[in-house]
């Protein structure tokens, strides 16, 4: 008897300071200048900043990867499509201030949600076992988006654009009437995987540096070319401005 298996196993010292440190006036205040004259250039070179860099990560959640139809179809019949709805989202985007309150905005981001599945059957006296083997789904997002801040202080930011998704999903198929078993990766090369629409986020930033700051980011799309809201995602930032 023949087997086919499918396996993925992922598997001190101290130093003293002098007493005292004497300074006279005048050396007193040209410290003091300096000091303050640097305080304020950093200050502005955030004020004055037009470009943002920003890389997040954190949690996906997708909607579309727990809506397959693995019911569906011949009777006699296993079909293995759906994973985890939540997953991992990472990504960078680059942004430009267009006034005091608006910027616009580009970004690349990636997302996989993933699944373990096992099987065990036979085919024509063939024995098949899948064993722990995992199916991904990667979405590859491309974004333009423009961004408005919310109030004084620049802490809050909503983003709306435009979407891009090119996507790769894995699936099994076995099909005892038709003696067929597929392990197959429909993707943009192969299939034309991809759909469009749009996104919002709502942004929150904090303050750690003149050019840096720490924040969260909700993020929400939706594909207009299937008419189905994708996926959310919330994730940490942290942003450079230059």
């Amino acid at each position: 008897m023949t087997e086919a298996i499918f396996k993925i196993i992922i598997q001190p010292g101290s130093k003293r300071l002098p007493d005292r440190l004497v300074l006279n006036k005048k050396y007193m205040k040209t410290i003091l200048g300096i000091f303050f004259c640097c305080l304020f250039f950093k200050s502005n070179a955030q004020v004055n900043s037009k470009f943002n860099l920003q890389i997040d990560y954190g949690l996906n959640g997708n909607f579309f990867v727990r809506s397959y139809d693995e019911i569906g179809g011949p009777v006699n019949k296993t079909y293995l499509y759906k994973k985890n709805f939540l997953g991992s989202i990472a990504g960078a985007e680059i942004s430009y201030r267009l006034k005091k309150k608006s910027a616009i905005s580009f970004a690349y981001r990636r997302s996989v949600n993933s699944g373990k599945k096992n099987y065990e059957g036979s085919i024509s006296n063939t024995d098949i076992h899948i064993r722990d083997f995992k199916l991904r789904h990667i979405n590859n997002i491309y974004q333009l988006g423009y961004g408005h801040y919310l109030g004084n202080t620049g802490k809050f930011k909503v983003d709306l654009g435009f979407v891009f998704f090119y996507y790769a999903q894995q699936n099994i198929n076995i099909e005892n009437w038709a003696n067929y078993v597929s392990i197959d990766e429909s993707n943009f090369k192969n299939s034309n995987s991809g759909e469009g629409g749009v996104f919002a986020s709502f942004q929150y930033f904090k303050k750690i540096d003149t050019r840096f700051d720490i924040g969260l980011r909700v993020q929400g799309y939706y594909l207009i070319s299937v008419t189905t809201f994708e996926a959310i995602s919330i994730t940490p930032t942290l942003t450079y401005h230059f």
